[in-house]
């Protein structure tokens, strides 16, 4: 880096300002909370508590993975209220997001040669519908997506300035990245291609990637004795959560596709494809073809897919979107030329121009997505707040969907779920087992009518949640 430009040292701070200032401004509404974000505030109250207390409801929950809900941990050590920690998580992914568009922006400098390419970078990343959304939700998304991109920054810029240390240290962000999101394993095939497609064989005797593949071991140890101990197997938890993956309902490849069509439109994919386009065969071409192709073939492989899972690469989108609009402007370039004149005084200009102009229908795709989530939840938080405000209670009973979310607004009860085969739970209701009963249709009422020991006390949304107690 130029240290006498005192722009790259300015510039990557305004980059992260203005990322955080814009998830703040839009930061979603109480009232939207997701089924996998409760669970993660359960999960992290009860490690604030106790370090290898790693549960919900008592039951292990190794198969998801530790670092977001270690993470808030921290900060639930002092933050107890409900909607305080629901903030909390908030605000922890709307940094990480800020963190990662100013890791974009250095990336894109270091490959391109350019703080104007930096600035389209961070733009296009701060914009993509996928990144944007994510980066203020109580999920794992924003801090995933931070470590597996510092991870390819890390490796980029240490191979290019023969610096061991940054080699080192993307190893153990790499070993960050696997443990916030499973996903994050393929950041290892990423790696080794990159690696294979600039060194070919030459990489596996240099001593500096043998150490950063043991730096990476130590840093999943922890979880993987963790594992051991409470799962039964070290590499359990991994199996654990590929086999809860698998068993969910399985998504094709042409209705994931439609989905991230719908999600973040057609623009960007266009652009990207542009980008992979523009590639060569170089140190820049390989490090963007390994991330992007390898990384996304990953999730193809997955049976249940969602749009979100592919947020990690929105940092890659980006770079390969300021490829894209490149490609344009050299294709208008050439057309200009024949006509008779030159553009190279304009060419810097024409490109900021048109990539801001792409980027009005970019960003609007990310303002719509995130409008859209923010009704995610949105019936249930509003009942289950409610509920806890004025019934208050320690043992209760919910329709499935509200299991996670009943635990987050009940800090310590204890909650079951309504399920027609487990028939304790009848039993359970005749004896007047709970406190409180919550229920959403569709669904089945059991014996809750029936026992004489519970009466409704409140209704929501034309009888759609029912709230009952009991009546002694």
């Amino acid at each position: 880096m130029d240290r006498r430009n005192p722009k790259r040292k300015i510039l990557p701070g305004i980059v992260f300002l203005f990322a955080l200032a814009i998830q703040l401004i839009t930061l979603p509404p109480w009232d939207t909370l997701s089924y996998d974000g409760a669970l993660y505030i359960d999960i992290a109250r009860n490690l604030a508590g106790s370090p290898t207390n790693f549960t919900y409801q008592g039951v292990y929950m190794m198969y998801r993975p530790p670092l977001y809900p270690y993470t808030l941990s921290l900060f639930y050590h002092f933050v107890h209220k409900p909607l305080s920690q629901l903030t909390v998580a908030r605000l922890v992914s709307a940094v990480f997001f800020a963190l990662t568009a100013m890791i974009v922006y250095m990336l894109a400098v270091e490959l391109f040669e350019s703080e104007a390419k930096g600035l389209i970078a961070s733009l296009f990343f701060i914009f993509n519908a996928l990144a944007f959304t994510m980066g203020t939700r109580e999920l794992v998304h924003s801090e995933f997506t931070f470590f597996y991109a510092l991870a390819v920054y890390l490796i980029y810029t240490g191979r290019k300035s023969g610096n061991p240390t940054r080699i080192y240290l993307s190893f153990v962000s790499a070993g960050l990245a696997i443990l916030t999101r499973y996903t994050g394993l393929s950041i290892i095939a990423v790696f080794v291609a990159y690696l294979w497609l600039t060194e070919y064989w030459n990489w596996v005797r240099k001593k500096e990637y043998w150490v950063g593949f043991a730096l990476l071991l130590l840093t999943l140890s922890p979880w993987l004795y963790l594992g051991h101990l409470h799962y039964g197997g070290a590499l359990k938890p991994f199996e654990v959560a590929n086999r809860a993956v698998t068993a969910d309902r399985p998504v094709s490849v042409s209705t994931f596709m439609k989905w991230l069509f719908k999600d973040i439109g057609r623009i960007l994919p266009a652009l990207v494809v542009l980008g992979l386009v523009r590639q060569k065969q170089d140190e820049k071409g390989w490090l963007l073809l390994s991330w992007a192709l390898i990384g996304f073939a990953m999730i193809m492989t997955v049976t249940h897919k969602e749009t979100r899972f592919i947020t990690f690469l929105a940092p890659v989108m980006a770079l390969l979107t300021v490829e894209g609009v490149s490609l344009i402007v050299d294709g208008i370039e050439k057309a200009i030329e024949l006509v008779g004149g030159p553009i190279e005084p304009w060419k810097k200009v024409l490109t900021v121009v048109l990539a801001l102009l792409l980027l009005i229908p970019v960003s609007g795709s990310a303002f719509h997505l995130k409008e859209r989530w923010n009704i995610t939840g949105k019936y249930d938080s509003r009942v289950l707040r409610y509920a806890s405000e004025h019934y208050p209670g320690e043992r209760l009973l919910v329709s499935p969907y509200l299991y996670t979310m009943a635990g987050f607004y009940y800090p310590g009860a204890r909650v079951e779920m309504i399920l027609p085969e487990k028939k304790d739970v009848e039993e359970k209701i005749s004896e007047g087992y709970y406190d409180v009963i919550i229920h959403k249709d569709p669904n089945t009422y059991l014996n809750i009518i029936t026992s004489g020991k519970y009466k409704l006390v409140k209704e929501f949304y034309n009888g759609r949640f029912k709230i009952f107690i009991r009546t002694t």
